[in-house]
């Protein structure tokens, strides 16, 4: 069958994917009945559709007059297959039968009477944009690229993948959306707070509380049951989205989820802690000169701040003023900026004058403590000593000063002039004054603060480095290719940037580094580093660092090895 044999389409189950199938259907101009198990489903079916040319009913066998017949009732296996039975028993031997399912395969649901059966796969479809299109082995090599064809003429870009459980980007994202669950049912962050870290630091649109709010709380958690089924422990529901379910509050569909959307209004934001600090225009120290100390360099003399950058040799110190120079508009500050001073040096005795000290040395538990052993014994009383770990506990740094209640974790992401999120990261013992003096510093800077308890990973991290490990499992099985795996998490999936060159800004260097660390510290299996993370260090191929030589220039040399 081709794209011009499709004359008339049926949609099985009104729900919000399948009454957004069809109504994308009719709007390319194909006839298109919707199908629903009763009377009282067929009406909330019209009430869905109102101005739409889609004709609903409650009579499945008027999907015998269809070319193709999607299914798209709740993210149930029972359901489903008996859906798709009756499907066989009234439509035409040569239409095509498309399922929706996440969980189950094409091949596993082929046995309903379907074994050319096609799956499509895709996350929101309040949101939809772009799908993934899977096929069952006994489907036809013209089957797939003819409805692939026909959704195209429906606006949605489409990807065939492999027919996997959750296929490819929707598997990704509720690995990473279940975990974020699980930290609010374990109180690690408040919504707001996992909201704002996960949009500002991983640069998603949503939050995921609110996206798994979108796609409905029950259809999350039938989700997540079937992929914890087929996929293992990673994609175990959180206890809070049954806690929800329970009382009724099934997201944005019911008027209340993580989120209450009945009032209109936003979810109050915890208060940030107040309290007496240093003085917002003191000296501020950086210590080191690399790329993350010269980007943080940059942020406070944009903001006014008298800046000296601390390194190992004047020429590194020299080096770096120059790079945040370089960095700089050559005609002067830029409109609301109050640029400050900056110079650089070696001398040590600077420190001794900062009212704080921002450290950002090398990510080494004990070139750290031995930094914080010297910050305590030589600054100023009530000075703020912050590190930039961003995998290391700020404990550590903290217990190796000496002054435990003057050191806070400001966990700047990179490049930290670009980026708006700061983690403001309190130990156990970090006291009012210090903490308070953090946050008003990032408000300063202009950035956006997130508080966080001192736990590996943090907010952003805890959840980021697992989702790129269970991206590089399907490179590292040759599930995926690095330009489709990269194509459908930012089409599908709605990331930003695609794993691969995720990966390769953020170093393949440092992500093994926050991995080992993670899987030391928390002993989960989904945190250990998958091979092709340790053979990407092994051989540097490390990403940006390197010019770029990365997951795909390694995988493109493997691949060639391989034929040789």
């Amino acid at each position: 069958m081709t794209t011009g044999d499709i004359a008339a389409a049926a949609v099985v189950g009104l729900g919000g994917a399948g009454a957004e199938l069809a109504r994308r259907l009719s709007a390319a101009g194909v006839p298109t009945v919707g199908v629903e198990a009763d009377a009282a489903g067929a009406e909330r079916g019209r009430e869905r559709l109102a101005g739409t040319d889609v004709r609903v009913t409650h009579d499945l066998r008027e999907t015998g007059a269809a070319d193709v017949v999607i299914e798209a009732v709740p993210e149930t296996e029972s359901a489903k297959r008996a859906v798709l039975a009756g499907i066989a028993r009234h439509g035409r031997p040569d239409a095509l039968v498309v399922t929706t399912a996440l969980t189950a395969t094409a091949a596993e649901l082929a046995g309903a009477g379907r074994p050319d059966l096609l799956a499509l796969r895709f996350l929101d479809a309040e949101r939809l944009t772009a799908v993934e299109l899977a096929a069952a082995p006994g489907a036809t090599h013209r089957s797939a690229p003819a409805f692939g064809d026909l959704l195209q003429r429906t606006g949605l870009k489409v990807h065939q993948v492999p027919d996997r459980p959750g296929s490819i980007a929707p598997a990704l994202v509720f690995g990473m959306l279940n975990q974020a669950a699980w930290m609010h049912h374990e109180g690690r962050a408040g919504t707001e707070e996992l909201e704002t870290a996960v949009r500002l630091g991983c640069g998603w649109r949503q939050g995921p509380l609110r996206i798994l709010d979108g796609i409905g709380l029950d259809t999350a958690k039938d989700v997540l049951d079937g992929l914890h089924r087929r996929l293992g422990p990673r994609f175990e529901p959180a206890p809070v989205l049954g806690l929800l379910i329970g009382r009724g509050d099934l997201g944005r569909k019911s008027g209340r989820g993580f989120h209450d959307y009945r009032t209109g209004g936003p979810v109050a934001r915890p208060p940030v802690p107040s309290g007496p600090s240093s003085p917002p225009a003191g000296t501020v120290a950086v210590v080191g000169s690399g790329t993350m100390a010269t980007g943080i360099a940059e942020v406070f003399l944009r903001a006014g701040y008298r800046t000296v950058l601390v390194a190992r040799t004047e020429a590194k110190a020299a080096a770096a003023v120059e790079a945040v120079e370089l960095a700089l508009p050559g005609a002067g500050p830029a409109p609301g900026e109050r640029r400050g001073t900056l110079s650089g040096t070696a001398d040590r005795s600077v420190l001794a004058r900062a009212d704080l000290v921002v450290e950002a040395v090398i990510e080494d538990r004990d070139v750290k403590r031995g930094l914080f052993a010297e910050l305590g014994a030589v600054c100023k009383p009530r000075a703020v000593l912050a590190t930039t770990t961003s995998s290391l506990p700020v404990r550590d740094c903290a217990e190796a000063s000496g002054r435990p209640g003057d050191v806070v974790g400001l966990h700047f992401f990179n490049p930290a002039p670009m980026m708006p999120l700061v983690e403001v990261v309190r130990s156990e013992r970090t006291g009012e004054r210090a903490l308070a003096t953090a946050h008003d510093v990032v408000r300063r800077l202009g950035k956006t603060g997130v508080e966080c308890a001192d736990r590996t990973g943090f907010l952003v991290n805890y959840l980021l480095f697992p989702y790129l490990n269970d991206a590089l499992a399907l490179l590292h099985h040759d599930v995926v290719g690095p330009q489709l795996l990269d194509g459908v998490a930012k089409s599908v999936g709605g990331q930003p940037v695609g794993p691969t060159r995720l990966l390769d800004t953020v170093g393949a260097d440092v992500a093994l580094a926050v991995q080992r660390r993670l899987h030391e510290d928390y002993g989960r299996a989904e945190f250990a580093p998958p091979p092709l993370l340790e053979e990407l260090v092994t051989t540097g191929h490390l990403g940006r660092k390197c010019g770029w030589k990365g997951v795909r220039a390694y995988l493109a040399a493997r691949e060639l090895d391989a034929v040789a």
